[in-house]
């Protein structure tokens, strides 16, 4: 027996339709058994035994309704290709607070609710794999929405991963076939597109120098320069420069097409003395994408006109190291420096950021980023971005943003990054915020940040805000909140710090770092915790709710009330020290158990 499946992914709605062919001559007892659909998220693989935390399938619209999302997609923010219309003043909480201890159903897999049923099959050399080649919800975060899909494709059980949303057509506990749509790693795992990859100068899997040689592409989909199939390029004192538009968004973003100066396919390049222009939509300026692709970079400038044109652009395990950089994009969803699906990793030392579009931060990252004596300035969104389990590290870094926050940590549908903890480091450098949003915003996702010696500015009044969304539809409304460890040394920090009832925040404050704030004074945090050793300080600007204040300075001289109480959860067990007790503090304020 023949079967087809498909799965039509419409935003973050997902219809699951299962044909069976007819079948002419004799049928076996099998045959005859009767089917049953199961939809769910793989929890355990091992052997030819799978376990499936069971879903709730996603309900078909009703005759004559669009799918969900598909003439509507969701709120995205200023990073993630939209409006950036998150509305930081609203202050209601989302329904359905995840009680204490336990996890949120279906993790921040997007698109999934589990039920808390689980079901174990079995496969054997008969059961039929398909995975699905669509998105959950366009291109990376900061690029622009894409209704481009890709074929789906032909698979096996080796492609099969924990985490991955699957939909089984069962005989018995036997598994007749398997749809996946990978979302173990967060992404879709090919790293080529459909495009076939082309250029004006193209070095095809050989090796050759270029010195001031100039190229120009005009046509649509097309490189000024690719290095392709393990070719090596040195090229030095060129001109380079692009015009005609994407035919594909995710193709441009994904995959190099359309790019300036594309590597890929396990190639590597050296660009030195060089100028990169574009006046095309979906025209990337340096991009490297595909494991073992690599491009090392030094003294270029850098100007791109059209929208989801970045300056540089790392892809599928791609690398990016440059040196004295000058990065200037004009459009919109144009980080000057970014990485998209499949984490890649970029280095910049030395170098001027200018981003004036909407959606374009200073630095986005759906891999790992670090810059080191680079300012940057956003005039239509944050100063930095990470989403999904990736990271940014700043040395010695001035940026400054214009976005509805400062840095936002977040996980999107979109597919793009893998779950997990979103980091952001920054020493002896200056962050800066022209909006009234808080510093750090985040959302659906775990969360770090460390900071040393490092100034951060803005006009808010409010450092962190740690919540779910209700306007986005990132992660599961109500089981989306923000899960933020923020780690101070040698740091002066000030502004509130605000949490719902589905967000946690850890603030550590060591090697004489000092934080004037109220901490949780609405009393909404699920936890929000505060540890200080003896060397820092908490200036209490307001009355304060904390789950645990570990300290180690038993004398409390490092707690600066100004009069205000501090309640502190006496059942937690990090407050033993405090045994139940309200503890008069020195200038007029208590350590009060709630």
């Amino acid at each position: 027996m023949k079967r087809s499946m498909a799965m039509i992914l419409t935003g973050t709605t997902i219809l699951v339709m299962t044909v069976t062919a007819t079948v002419t001559g004799c049928q076996s007892d099998t045959s005859k058994e009767k089917e049953e659909t199961l939809y769910g998220e793989v929890s355990k693989i091992d052997g030819n035994e799978i376990t499936i935390a069971l879903g709730e399938e996603p309900k078909k619209p009703e005759e004559g309704e669009a799918p969900q999302d598909e003439n509507v997609p969701p709120a995205k923010p200023e990073a993630d290709g939209g409006t950036g219309q998150e509305d930081e003043s609203e202050e209601t909480m989302p329904e359905g607070e995840i009680p204490e201890g336990s996890e949120p159903q279906g993790g921040m897999n997007p698109g999934i609710t589990l039920t808390g049923e689980e079901k174990t099959i079995m496969v054997d050399e008969d059961t039929e794999y398909q995975k699905t080649g669509g998105n959950m919800g366009g291109p990376q975060g900061e690029a622009q929405e894409s209704k481009d899909r890709q074929e789906d494709q032909e698979a096996s059980l080796d492609d099969l991963e924990e985490g991955d949303i699957v939909t089984v057509v069962l005989k018995g506990d036997q598994a007749s076939s398997i749809a996946i749509q990978t979302m173990g790693k967060g992404m879709d795992e090919s790293s080529e597109g459909t495009i076939a990859l082309s250029g004006v100068y193209t070095v095809d899997g050989e090796e050759k120098t270029s010195k001031e040689e100039d190229f120009e592409s005009n046509s649509e989909d097309e490189n000024a320069v690719l290095v392709t199939r393990k070719g090596t390029l040195t090229m030095t004192g060129a001109t380079l420069s692009k015009t005609g538009d994407t035919s594909s968004a995710d193709e441009s973003n994904f995959y190099a097409v359309n790019a300036i100066f594309a590597v890929a396919d396990h190639s590597t390049a050296t660009l030195g003395d060089a100028t990169l222009e574009s006046e095309a939509d979906g025209s990337n300026a340096v991009f490297a994408t595909g494991e073992a692709s690599k491009i090392t970079a030094d003294n270029l400038t850098i100007h791109t006109k059209g929208d989801s044109s970045r300056g540089l652009d790392a892809t599928y395990g791609g690398t990016i190291e440059a040196t004295n950089v000058d990065i200037t994009t004009e459009g919109a969803h144009c980080a000057p420096i970014a990485t998209d699906r499949g984490e890649g990793t970029i280095v910049v030392e030395g170098g001027t950021l200018s981003a004036a579009g909407e959606g374009s931060p200073c630095i986005y990252s759906t891999g790992d980023i670090t810059a080191k004596t680079v300012t940057g300035t956003a005039m239509g969104s944050q100063a930095a971005v990470v989403e999904g389990k990736n990271s940014i590290t700043l040395r010695d870094c001035d940026l400054t943003g214009a976005g509805e926050n400062g840095v936002m940590l977040y996980l999107s549908t979109s597919g793009d990054a893998a779950e997990g903890t979103a980091r952001f480091s920054a020493a002896d450098s200056r962050i800066a915020t022209t909006s009234d949003g808080p510093m750090f915003y985040i959302t659906n996702t775990d969360a770090e940040a460390v900071l040393e010696n490092t100034t951060l500015e803005y006009g808010s009044g409010i450092l962190v805000k740690a919540s779910g969304n209700n306007t986005n539809h990132w992660g599961e409304e109500g089981a989306n909140g923000g899960n933020f460890t923020l780690n101070a040394t040698k740091q002066e920090l000030e502004g509130d710090i605000t949490c719902d009832e589905i967000s946690t925040v850890a603030l550590s404050l060591a090697d004489g770092s000092s934080y004037k704030g109220t901490i949780d004074g609405s009393h909404t945090g699920k936890e929000v915790s505060i540890l200080l050793d003896e060397d820092s300080v908490w200036e209490v600007t307001g009355d304060s709710y904390v789950a645990a204040i570990p300290s180690a300075d038993e004398s409390l001289d490092n707690l600066k009330s100004n009069g205000h109480t501090i309640y502190y959860d006496a059942y937690n067990s990090a407050n033993e020290w405090l045994d139940g007790k309200t503890v008069e503090l020195n200038d007029g304020g208590h350590l009060k158990p709630i």
